[in-house]
């Protein structure tokens, strides 16, 4: 029950003082309140602290949920093409393949193109597959010898998402060797069958040339290290070229010479002829050798006759980005001197999508219906009240007979008659309407008044 407006404890806030002990009464026990806004601080702290706690949970979970929601779609592949059926153990051949997903594809969804055993990718390296836009539609990611493509956001919001991809394939030697051979192979489905050509055979050409190969499926991407070879042809004839013959080579940018994988070998034009490899523990063929990281100079001391040599070495990438990597280098004879290049780019792999944008329908118009206003009659108009002129009052009969005093000098008043209440034009208002009117006006305000009041003795108890 609330203590009175009127007590010590609505006046000041605090409780009032205990009274007196009297006799062997037991002592009065006061009520401790807990003020309201104690209450409603820690309240709020609680909230908060909630607040945090639930953003925090729903930050950590938004990402497990996004992933959880991928899903590993149905064979997209719809059709596979190599350029050519016949190639040598170590060559590249370009396979074409057309995909499509469903249209509850999301993004996060994959597809796969595997490779049966008998082919490996060339390159490693992950490509992505383009919109009409450039935009990334999906991005292909290589593991082993099948390529994981990952859509991107591009699927959401569009159907029939679809497209092509390219990228190099080659045999797989480990399980085929190079010995000729035709096989039938499984690529998206369909069977083709292919032959390798094996190695060629025949002595080498004698002519001067150059040129490179990777030394690991990622192309020094991932490892830059030792990731390219170049190797170097020097010309033959059947009298071979009289000494010293030297080899000046100088690495294009974004290259360093690995100076301790340099090696030469020779081969005789007989057939099956052995190879022999010499380097710089070969003093009796290697004259000089002086090597950096930007090229060599390597003085041979002869190309003798009927013999093929093949100067080789690894560089490592220094700047992996790179598209292309090229080389230079001059061959030098006492009677000739021949100058041979090359450059060497990493496998192509790429590919497209598109797909149609949903559109959302707006809604549909609707005709406006008509309104029909009621008509207004006009408000009554209240003529004017007609205005009274009182007759002139008639003269004042004389009676008969009756002689009139006549005064000098005083003036005779005439008197009218005065017009009543009921002669008077209508106001509107009225004694009885506007006593009514202003008792209910006062009776209001007593009540506002007493209302506020009783507001004010409670916020006080409640302090």
């Amino acid at each position: 029950m609330h203590p009175p407006i009127s007590s010590p404890e609505a006046r000041t806030g605090r409780p009032a003082a205990a009274p007196a002990r009297t006799g062997s009464a037991a002592p009065a026990l006061r009520a401790v309140h807990r003020p309201r806004g104690v209450r409603r601080v820690v309240g709020a702290r609680a909230v908060r602290r909630a607040s945090v706690t639930a953003l925090i949970a729903g930050l950590l979970l938004a990402p497990t949920a996004s992933l959880a929601s991928a899903a590993e779609l149905p064979p997209a592949v719809t059709a596979a093409t190599l350029s050519t059926t016949t190639f040598g153990p170590w060559d590249g051949v370009r396979l074409d393949v057309e995909w499509a997903v469903p249209d509850s594809a999301q993004p996060g969804d994959t597809f796969t193109v595997d490779l049966p055993p008998e082919l490996v990718p060339v390159s490693t390296v992950p490509f992505d597959l383009l919109g009409p836009d450039g935009v990334v539609v999906a991005r292909a990611v290589w593991q082993g010898s099948t390529a994981v493509v990952t859509l991107t956001d591009y699927v959401d919001g569009r159907t029939g998402v679809g497209g092509t991809g390219f990228f190099e394939v080659q045999w797989n030697t480990e399980l085929l060797g190079t010995d000729p051979v035709t096989t039938v192979v499984t690529i998206a489905g369909r069977s083709v069958t292919v032959t390798m050509t094996g190695p060629g055979t025949g002595p080498p050409s004698p002519t001067a040339a150059k040129w490179a190969y990777w030394n690991r499926p990622d192309q020094g991407t991932t490892e830059p290290g030792e990731a390219l070879t170049w190797e170097v042809r020097l010309p033959a004839s059947d009298a071979g070229s009289g000494g010293p013959v030297t080899v000046t080579d100088d690495l294009g940018p974004g290259q360093a010479m690995v100076c301790g994988t340099v090696q030469v070998r020779a081969v005789s034009s007989a057939p099956e002829s052995p190879v022999t490899w010499f380097g710089e523990d070969s003093p009796e063929r290697i004259v000089d050798l002086d090597c950096g990281p930007s090229g060599l100079t390597l003085v041979l001391d002869e190309i003798r006759a009927d013999e093929f040599v093949t100067l080789s070495y690894a560089v490592d990438l220094t700047d992996p980005s790179l598209g292309e990597y090229t080389n230079v280098a001059e061959i030098s004879t006492t009677t000739d001197s021949t100058v041979v290049g090359a450059e060497k780019q990493r496998a192509a792999a790429g590919g497209d999508g598109s797909g149609i944008t949903e559109e959302t329908p707006g809604p549909e118009p609707t005709d406006p219906e008509p309104t029909t206003s009621a008509p207004t009659d006009p408000a009554p108009t209240t003529p004017p009240a007609p205005e009274t002129v009182a007759p002139p009052a008639p003269a004042d009969p004389q009676a008969p007979g009756t002689p009139v005093p006549t005064h000098p000098g005083v003036a005779r008043v005439t008197s009218r008659p005065t017009a009543g209440t009921s002669d008077l034009a209508s106001t509107g208002s009225s004694a009885a309407t506007l006593v009514p009117a202003a008792a209910a006006l006062l009776g209001a305000g007593v009540a506002s008044v007493w209302s506020v009041r009783r507001r004010r003795g409670h916020v006080r108890h409640e302090r």
